[in-house]
């Protein structure tokens, strides 16, 4: 991505101020040209060092539809002039093909269905919400239709063709004595009342609270295998109530990324099915996105200490002894890293820092303050603080009796990885 940007864009990021992932996507796709106007007006200032990297992603984006969304064929494509073009930063796994001819690609679509609209249906507009407007009395069907029902065809926001079938109401009784039989026919799908659900809003609600419950229940006292026990924590991070700001920018939704990393636990029949090789690829993709010591929004706190200290991470801590780093040490804590080494503390902090930086040139030093295990202290005081949390909707009591020997172990892992 980065060969297709503008090189004045090059040398502001190389200073540091990078955008996110997504925004890069956006300005690496939109031609020199384009990217050298929008910089003009969104360049840093000395006023302003900082870039609206959003700005410039918007002003570059365009509106893309896309191939696999079409409904149409290459006979239709070629009629109307649309190119297609392969979006290079796209997974390999899927048609990339896009077209920014918006006009021309709704235009094919509303022929091609125009060319297979089914008998007894109609060509749809939406609403600006982009829910389909379904003539006047007219009751959608949900469920499978019946012959007598309607077909309407409409086009989503994405441009995609939408189908819905819907029926119209019958007709009101005529009063009067002069009132017959096929005067109260309908014309198209005859007397058909709206069917009441077989369960009601509460009563779906109801449901949900009952599933909670026994869910917490079994999760807490069924036996459960460690394979199966595994997957299932990793299958939580796809739920919809989860998000979480990543390290590496952003915030995913258990519906989107997260769950990328959970598909490939099941089979072709939605069964959870791995081995355990997959099992422990799809549970390090979820911790490498999930864990995050940045100081920023994404730092998961001291829970990623933790994690690093169990896992070793030390040992995959970058070289600290340069010019960069030794220079945001105090005068005490340089001068504590000369412990153990040859270097005596000079009189001038900078004199110290270069017989530090010239001492490490060929070895591998890192500050005892970037090592993992977290201080003995915060962590009785997190665990503490942890384990007298207010309950949730008053199931701490219900809980208490199910969790207690799992949360003793797991304090017990902590400070034995601290220590």
């Amino acid at each position: 991505m980065l060969a297709n940007v503008l090189p004045a864009m090059l040398d502001h990021m190389a200073k540091g101020d990078m955008p996110d992932e997504r925004q890069l996507r956006t300005i690496a796709a939109a031609s020199l040209d384009e990217q050298k106007e929008v910089w003009k007006k969104h360049k840093p200032s000395k006023a302003d060092p900082q870039v609206s990297w959003w700005s410039v992603a918007q002003a570059l984006q365009k509106t893309r539809m896309l191939a696999r969304h079409a409904s149409f064929g290459d006979d239709l494509a070629q009629a109307y002039g649309i190119q297609w073009v392969e979006d290079l930063f796209a997974p390999a796994d899927e048609d990339s093909r896009y077209t920014t001819d918006v006009e021309a690609f709704l235009g094919a679509q509303q022929e091609w269905m125009t060319a297979n609209l089914p008998k007894k249906g109609i060509i749809a507009e939406t609403t600006n919400y982009g829910e389909v407007k379904l003539p006047p009395k007219a009751e959608r069907v949900h469920g499978k239709p019946a012959k007598s029902d309607c077909t309407a065809m409409y086009l989503d926001r994405d441009g995609r063709v939408q189908t819905v079938h819907y029926r119209m109401s019958a007709p009101k009784k005529p009063k009067g004595k002069g009132a017959t039989d096929s005067d109260n026919a309908s014309d198209d799908v005859g007397e058909i009342s709206k069917p009441r659900p077989d369960v009601t809003r509460k009563g779906v609600e109801m449901i949900g609270d009952y599933r909670t419950d026994a869910l917490r229940e079994a999760l807490g006292r069924a036996p459960i295998e460690d394979d199966t026990l595994m997957a299932l924590l990793v299958l939580a991070f796809a739920g919809q109530n989860v998000s979480v700001t990543t390290g590496g920018g952003g915030t995913y939704y258990g519906h989107s990324r997260l769950a990328k990393n959970v598909a490939v636990l099941f089979d072709a029949d939605g069964k959870l099915a791995f081995d355990m090789d997959t099992l422990r690829v799809a549970a390090r993709n979820i911790l490498v996105d999930v864990f995050s010591c940045r100081e920023n929004a994404t730092n998961s706190g001291i829970v990623a200490r933790i994690a690093g200290a169990v896992v070793g991470a030390d040992c995959f801590l970058p070289h600290m002894g340069t010019e960069d780093f030794l220079s945001c040490l105090s005068r005490p804590a340089l001068e504590a890293s000369c412990k153990d080494t040859p270097v005596l503390p000079r009189q001038r902090v900078k004199d110290t820092r270069a017989a530090l930086v010239e001492h490490f040139k060929e070895g591998h030093f890192v500050h005892s303050s970037a090592r993992f295990a977290p201080d003995a202290t915060k962590l009785s005081q997190w665990l503490s603080s942890s384990a007298t949390t207010a309950d949730d909707d008053g199931a701490e009591e219900e809980i208490a009796g199910i969790g207690d020997e799992l949360s003793d172990e797991v304090a017990e892992a902590f400070r034995e990885a601290a220590e």
